[in-house]
């Protein structure tokens, strides 16, 4: 008989298990994969961004619109490894596993650059707190009650006094994603809000295949059907032949998700010119009315301010040979491209699939969950935690951030 039985080996169920296993509980982590951390060892393109000394709980989001999941996050990440901010908390529990970490402008990283080197200091010190472990091995089905619950698999059966959900979503099915926990939170009796994928690029309805491969630095704001500015994202965008991606339309997915499912019809308006230089536009217009690049081609003009083929692009808009000289073109004309590469629409049709999204918006509802234990309202010994519920964060740490001290809230919870 365990006191506790974790299903999931991601950052949340690891954390959740240190934590029990500090508490001198008995723990069996259960992990369906070949390996623990299997998503973790991809998070920050392999760095592992940890954290972030910024971190602000208005950059997470919540899918069901619940009023009050700032509040959530705030009391759930409250005194979750000790009584600092969340930040704080994440790197004094990556030390406690002998993770150094640095700075960078704000993100903070292990100093090993490694997404591998704290997968491994947390799998040695669940074995250096005897937690036992099961890999390859699937949870078909949970019976019983607090506090003698039966975990069924495959091919065998566990008691354990508690269980801790820790399964993660659905985003990344080639590293793990699954859709396991939902099944198994809802026989609980919990309300599953629908997954969705996040942190991922969009399709567009406009033809992007003459800017694929383009990378340009740009201010994009999100707009409802209603002409409302929703938010504004500031960073590298990519285009590729199917739609928009970057860390600045990354930022906006979570949102444009939101809209989607309620018929919104949301679109983008992307400045080329609004950043990182703001007064570009104005420096355009500038030469325009001056004639100063007259002899110039029309290309040769654009191309001074952005890349050649968004230029070309503009052009193609306006139904003009890029190779025409600018003193033959009117100055009307000109002033319509700039305005064009100062607000260049783009409607927006689907986000890209799970597999494309590195976390999964949606989830187990957290109006049934207490944010100060992580245990279930519904069903006692019950805990839930990471990015299995409705919960969601920006890039920059914040999601790894929330998934490790939950888990770590709940395993320290443990009676």
């Amino acid at each position: 008989m365990y006191d506790l039985c974790i299903i999931g080996g991601g950052a949340a169920g690891m954390s959740c298990a240190i934590a029990a296993g500090r508490n001198g509980k008995k723990v069996l982590l259960i992990d369906k994969n070949n390996k623990l951390g299997k998503k973790l060892y991809a998070t920050g393109n392999g760095k592992c961004n940890l954290t972030n000394t910024c971190f602000d709980s208005k950059l997470h989001y919540n899918s069901s619109s619940s009023d009050n999941y700032e509040n959530f996050i705030n009391q759930a990440l409250e005194n979750a490894y000790n009584n600092s901010l969340p930040y704080n908390q994440l790197i004094d529990f990556t030390n406690s596993i002998g993770i150094n970490s640095i700075d960078d402008n704000n993100y903070i990283y292990p100093s090993s650059a490694q997404a591998s080197s704290v997968v491994w200091a947390m799998i040695d010190a669940l074995n250096e707190l005897k937690v036992e472990i099961r890999l390859n091995t699937e949870v078909l089905s949970i019976e019983g009650k607090y506090p003698s619950f039966t975990i069924k698999c495959e091919n065998e059966a566990f008691k354990a006094a508690q269980i801790a959900l820790a399964n993660g979503g659905l985003a990344y099915k080639s590293l793990g994603g699954t859709d396991s926990g939902y099944k198994l939170a809802n026989e609980f009796g919990h309300k599953i809000i629908k997954p969705r994928p996040s942190l991922c690029g969009i399709y567009v309805k406009e033809d992007t295949n003459q800017l694929a491969g383009v990378r340009a630095n740009a201010k994009i704001s999100l707009l409802s059907s209603n002409n409302k500015t929703i938010a504004t994202s500031y960073g590298e965008l990519q285009f590729s032949k199917q739609g928009l991606s970057g860390i600045c339309i990354f930022e906006l997915s979570s949102k444009i998700g939101k809209l989607l499912t309620k018929n919104n019809n949301p679109k983008l308006i992307i400045s080329f010119l609004d950043y990182p230089k703001e007064n570009s536009y104005n420096l355009l217009i500038k030469d325009i009315e001056s004639n100063n690049l007259k002899n110039r081609t029309i290309l040769g003009l654009l191309n001074g301010y952005v890349n050649d083929k968004i230029a070309i692009y503009v052009c193609s808009l306006h139904n003009i040979d890029c190779k025409q000289l600018a003193k033959d073109t009117s100055i009307i004309k000109l002033k319509s491209m700039a305005n064009t590469l100062s607000s260049m629409e783009f409607s927006i049709h689907d986000l890209y699939d799970m597999e494309q999204a590195q976390v999964t918006a949606g989830g187990v509802d957290i109006n049934d969950i207490n944010p100060f234990n992580m245990e279930s309202k519904i069903t006692k010994g019950v805990y839930i935690v990471g990015e299995l519920l409705d919960i969601d964060g920006i890039c920059g740490g914040y999601n790894l951030t929330f998934a490790m001290l939950t888990g770590y809230k709940a395993g320290k919870s443990i009676v």
